[in-house]
């Protein structure tokens, strides 16, 4: 019994304790489980009709787990080995390293955007791998970009440098979010609090957590949030 609308180029959040539905909405809307019942639509367009892998291709999808690859960076982010002597393809990686926050970190090291990052990335920390994650999604110029816990793991600094990677894309992609941190979703446009599949209540942060009352006072006194 869910009924909600994600404008274009809007950050949405939804948070809610585990086990709420947060994932699960994610997934319907990259159209990887059908509705029971009733309907999904993109512009207007239903569900039966729409080409599921040219939807998919236009989602950016981050999670906890990265696949990170031995090579370099460079590589990380565009996924193609002749990178170094195409100058469009190198300008497009650096332009998205900027959007992903992790431009200024790549400078810093001797080899740059050639620097080796290691089996899984273990050359990086946790904010550092999530940031260049983002950058390969970004690099794939996606209309919508999902984060989905993205930030829950990390240290405080590192969340920051993501929620950061996250306000320069503001305005310019639709951006949801699934967070448990107040500080990840606090500058949303919209946030959407989840509990048992259902939404018990809507609206922007400030309105949110002036309802004494809420459901969302009650996730953030808890400590569910």
């Amino acid at each position: 019994n869910l009924s909600f609308i994600i404008p274009s180029k809007k950050s949405i959040a939804f948070v809610g304790a585990s086990g709420a539905g947060k994932s699960t909405i994610a997934n319907l809307l990259c159209l990887l489980l059908k509705p029971n019942k009733g309907d999904i639509n993109i512009d207007k367009i239903n569900l039966q009709n729409i080409d599921k892998n040219s939807w998919r291709n236009q989602i950016g999808y981050v999670s906890q787990e990265m696949a990170i690859f031995d090579n370099t960076i460079g590589y990380n982010i565009s996924l193609n080995k002749n990178y170094k002597s195409d100058k469009k393809l190198f300008l497009k990686i650096k332009e998205n390293a900027k959007k992903a926050n992790i431009d200024d970190f790549i400078e810093t090291l001797p080899d740059g955007y050639e620097t080796r990052v290691g089996e899984s990335g273990l050359r990086l920390s946790g904010g550092q791998k999530q940031r260049l994650f983002i950058a390969r999604e970004l690099f794939r110029e996606p209309k919508l970009l999902i984060l989905d816990e993205a930030t829950s793991s990390l240290d405080t600094l590192s969340e920051k440098a993501i929620k950061k990677s996250i306000d320069l894309l503001k305005g310019k992609i639709t951006i949801i979010l699934i967070a448990h941190r107040i500080s990840t979703i606090k500058d949303s446009d919209f946030i959407y609090v989840i509990d048992k599949g259902n939404i018990l209540e809507k609206g922007s942060y400030t309105n949110l957590k002036n309802k004494k009352d809420s459901f969302f006072n009650y996730l953030i006194s808890s400590q569910k949030l």
